[in-house]
C-alpha cells in the first residue's frame, strides 16, 4: 500500500512539474541570472550580461511574450544573435517553460559543432538547469538531449526523415540563408517542411536568426512577412536626438591609410553633427529603443537604406502588448556592436578594402560580403530592369572613335556570328571608367571583312589631348558552328586566323566550363579542335570569361552615378540597336535558387562583345589596365577609320548598315 502511495505522490509532482506555469520573471532578467557563456567560442566567457548588449533586452522580451509566436533576427556577424538570444531563450524553457524543442542547423556538421561548442557548454554550466538533466548519460548526446520535461533534437537541412517526424513546441533556426532546397522530383525545403512540425502548439515559438544573402534568400523572405520589422534607436549624448545609425554619417576623412582610418573614425550626429566615438556608441547602447517603421514596405526601405522618421514609428512595448501580432523582426547592422571587432574604424577599414577591390578589378565578392555581415542587408542581384531610355542616358557628349580625357588604353571585342563580326571598342581611364568609342557589324569572312585593318591600322585620338592610341587589346570570341561555307568549325578558323595575324594584344576567347571564384582566367591549347586536331607549334593563349560575373560588372558600372569614377558610358552617337543587344539578357533566379543570366532576345551579340572588351581590361588578366604605361606622344594626324570600304570601293554607311 505504502509503496502504491509514494508512486501516486511521484506522479503527481511529475504532473505538477510539468504543469506549472512559468516564474513571474521576464525571460532578459532570468537570463542574467543564470546563464554563462562558454570558454570555448564566447570572446568574452562568463555570465551573460545584457548591459553589455542591451539591444537582445528587446527581442528576449518578445520571445517571452504570450502572443509572440515567431521572431526573426536579421543582424550582422558576431552582434550576438545566438549566444546573446537565440540559445539563452533556449536554456530559460527548459528551466521555466519546457517542451519538445528542434534546432536546425545548415549542415550536420554545423550541427554538430553548435551542439557540442555551443549548446551543451551553455547548458551544463547553468545552474539551473542541472535538475533538468536526467542520470542517463546515454540522455545527452550532440543530436539528442532528453531532459525530464522535454527533449532538444538536432536537426539539419539535409535531414528529411528529421525535418518532418518529430512534433516541437519551441523552433531555433540558425543562419538560416545557408539552408538549400533540395532539387529534384521529390524536393523538400527544409524552412517549410520543419515549420509544419510547430502546426499543433497553440504557443509555439520560432527563432529564425541569420545574416542575409539576396532579397530572395530565407531570412529576408521571413524579414517580409513579419507584421513588425524594429530597428535600433539611440539617443545621441549631445542634443538628446534619436536616430537610427546609418553607414553614411561613419566619417573618415579622405586619408584612406588602413591605420589612420581605423583609429580615427567616428560616427557624426545627424542633428548637431557632434562626434559620436566607439565609447560614446556604448554608453548610447544602453538608452536604445527599438521602434518599428508604420510606413508601407518597412524591408524594402530598409533595403533602399531609406531613413526613417520616428515621427512614423511604434514602441517594441506597446506591440508586445497587442495580442493580434504574432510575427515580428529585428534589423541590425554591425556597426552597433560593443565589441572591439565592430568598432567604426575597422568596418571602415573593411570598406575601403572592399571598395578599392571592387573599382580596380571588377571584384564583386568583398563588397558582397561587406553589406552582408556588416550592413545587415542582402546583396541585390544584378538585373537588367533598366529600359532604353534609362540607358539612353549613359550616352555623353563626345563623337564616336573619340576617346574621353585621361584615356590609357583601349580594348576590342569581337564576337562572330552570321555572316560577319560584332565588335565594340572600349576607351579605359585608370579609374576603371569604361568608354564605348565604337561599335557595329562588319559583315564578311576573316579575309574580307575588315578586320585585319582594324586590328592593325586604326588610330583613335584623344579629347583634348595630341596623344593617339591604337588598339591595346584584342579578344576575339572562339566558339561557334560551321564557318561559312567551309567544312571548317569556327573555333578552327579563329586559331588559325589568330595564328596568321601575328598580333601582340590578340587573345581568343570563350567562356568558362567551370566556374569558379575568378572572373577571368587564362589558358593555352597546343592542337586544332577535333580528335585528329593538328598540332598548333608553340600553342595559342586562351582568355576564358567567367560571363555571369563580367555581366554583373557591366551593369554595376552602367548603374554608377554620372559623374563617379568607374562609369560606364557611350560615344554620343549611340543607337537603340546597341542598347537592345545590352538588353537581350537579364539574371533570372533558376528554381534551384541559383541566379543565372537568361537570352531574352538572341540578338545579343553586341553584348557579348563589350563583356570580352571589358574582360580584356580585367586585373586578373595580366593586371589589367592598371600595367598600362603612358602612351607616346605623336604629331601626325590619326588615321582613323577609312571611308571607303576596302572590299566593295564604296563609301562606308556605317557598321549597322553592313561595314
Amino acid at each position: 500500500m505504502k509503496k502504491q502511495t509514494n508512486l501516486a505522490v511521484d506522479l503527481l509532482n511529475e504532473l505538477k512539474t510539468f504543469w506549472r506555469p512559468p516564474r513571474e520573471i521576464t525571460v532578459p532578467d532570468w537570463v542574467e541570472e543564470n546563464v554563462k557563456l562558454p570558454r570555448f567560442t564566447a570572446g568574452e566567457p562568463g555570465p551573460l550580461r545584457i548591459s553589455r548588449t542591451p539591444y537582445t533586452r528587446g527581442p528576449l522580451l518578445a520571445l517571452g511574450s504570450p502572443f509572440i509566436e515567431w521572431v526573426v533576427l536579421v543582424w550582422g556577424r558576431q552582434l550576438g544573435k545566438s549566444q546573446g538570444v537565440q540559445y539563452p531563450f533556449l536554456c530559460y524553457a527548459i528551466a521555466e517553460d519546457p517542451g519538445p524543442a528542434l534546432a536546425l542547423l545548415p549542415t550536420e556538421i554545423k550541427a554538430k559543432y553548435t551542439s557540442r561548442r555551443r549548446i551543451q557548454p551553455m547548458i551544463n554550466a547553468c545552474d539551473a538547469l542541472a535538475s533538468q538533466k536526467t542520470t542517463n548519460p546515454d540522455d545527452f548526446t550532440w543530436a539528442e538531449m532528453q531532459f525530464k520535461n522535454m527533449i532538444l533534437s538536432m536537426v539539419w537541412g539535409g535531414s528529411e526523415t528529421g525535418l518532418t517526424t518529430r512534433p516541437a513546441r519551441y523552433l531555433f533556426r540558425d543562419e538560416v540563408d545557408e539552408l538549400k532546397k533540395v532539387v529534384g522530383e521529390n524536393a523538400v525545403d527544409p524552412m517549410k517542411a520543419i515549420e509544419e512540425v510547430t502546426a499543433t502548439f497553440d504557443n509555439r515559438k520560432i527563432i529564425d536568426t541569420s545574416t542575409p544573402t539576396t532579397p530572395e534568400g530565407n531570412i529576408w523572405s521571413e524579414l517580409m512577412t513579419c507584421r513588425f520589422v524594429f530597428e535600433y534607436w539611440l539617443p545621441c549624448l549631445s542634443c538628446g536626438g534619436f536616430q537610427v545609425l546609418y553607414w553614411e554619417n561613419v566619417k573618415f576623412g579622405e586619408d584612406h591609410d588602413p591605420v589612420v582610418v581605423e583609429e580615427n573614425a567616428y560616427y557624426e550626429c545627424e542633428f548637431c553633427q557632434a562626434r559620436i566615438s566607439n565609447m560614446d556608441k556604448i554608453r548610447m547602447l544602453t538608452k536604445g529603443e527599438w521602434r518599428a517603421r508604420t510606413t508601407p514596405d518597412p524591408c524594402g526601405q530598409i533595403l533602399k537604406n531609406v531613413r526613417a522618421n520616428i515621427e512614423e514609428t511604434v514602441f517594441l512595448d506597446d506591440i508586445l502588448e497587442n495580442r493580434k501580432v504574432k510575427k515580428i523582426g529585428f534589423h541590425l547592422p554591425k556597426w552597433y556592436s560593443p565589441f572591439s571587432g565592430g568598432t567604426f574604424g575597422i568596418i571602415a577599414k573593411e570598406f575601403l578594402e572592399a571598395d578599392k577591390a571592387l573599382r580596380d578589378g571588377f571584384d564583386f565578392a568583398p563588397i558582397r560580403t561587406w553589406r552582408m555581415y556588416n550592413a545587415a542587408r542582402p546583396w541585390e542581384e544584378v538585373a537588367t530592369s533598366e529600359t532604353e531610355l534609362e540607358l539612353m542616358a549613359n550616352k555623353i557628349d563626345l563623337p564616336p572613335l573619340v576617346c574621353p580625357g585621361g584615356t590609357v588604353a583601349l580594348t576590342a571585342g569581337v564576337d562572330a556570328g552570321q555572316g560577319g563580326f560584332w565588335c565594340a571598342i572600349l576607351a579605359w581611364k585608370r579609374d576603371m571608367s569604361a568608354h564605348l568609342v565604337h561599335y557595329g557589324f562588319m559583315a564578311g569572312d576573316y579575309d574580307n571583312c575588315g578586320l585585319e585593318e582594324m586590328i592593325t591600322s586604326w588610330t583613335f585620338e584623344v579629347q583634348g589631348e595630341s596623344t593617339i592610341f591604337r588598339l591595346w587589346r584584342i579578344g576575339l570570341d572562339t566558339g561557334g558552328g560551321q564557318y561559312s561555307a567551309a567544312d571548317i568549325t569556327m573555333t578552327e578558323a579563329a586559331y588559325t586566323w589568330i595564328r596568321k595575324m601575328r598580333k601582340p594584344g590578340l587573345f581568343g576567347t570563350k567562356g568558362m566550363s567551370h566556374v569558379g571564384p575568378r572572373r577571368v582566367r587564362e589558358s593555352r591549347v597546343d592542337k586544332m579542335p577535333g580528335d585528329k586536331g593538328a598540332l598548333i607549334p608553340g600553342g595559342l593563349v586562351l582568355l576564358e570569361i567567367n560571363t555571369g560575373e563580367m555581366k554583373d560588372a557591366l551593369w554595376f558600372h552602367a548603374r554608377i552615378e554620372e559623374g563617379k569614377p568607374g562609369r560606364f558610358t557611350f560615344h554620343n552617337e549611340t543607337e537603340k540597336d546597341y542598347i537592345k543587344h545590352l538588353l537581350a539578357e537579364e539574371k533570372r533566379m533558376q528554381k534551384n535558387g541559383k541566379w543565372e543570366w537568361v537570352i531574352k532576345n538572341r540578338n545579343n551579340h553586341l553584348l557579348d562583345a563589350t563583356v570580352i572588351a571589358l574582360a580584356l581590361a580585367d586585373p586578373e588578366f595580366r593586371g589589367g589596365v592598371r600595367v598600362v604605361r603612358a602612351p607616346p606622344k605623336v604629331e601626325q594626324k590619326p588615321q582613323g577609320i577609312p571611308q571607303i570600304n576596302p572590299v566593295t570601293g564604296k563609301p562606308r554607311g556605317g557598321w549597322m548598315k553592313g561595314w
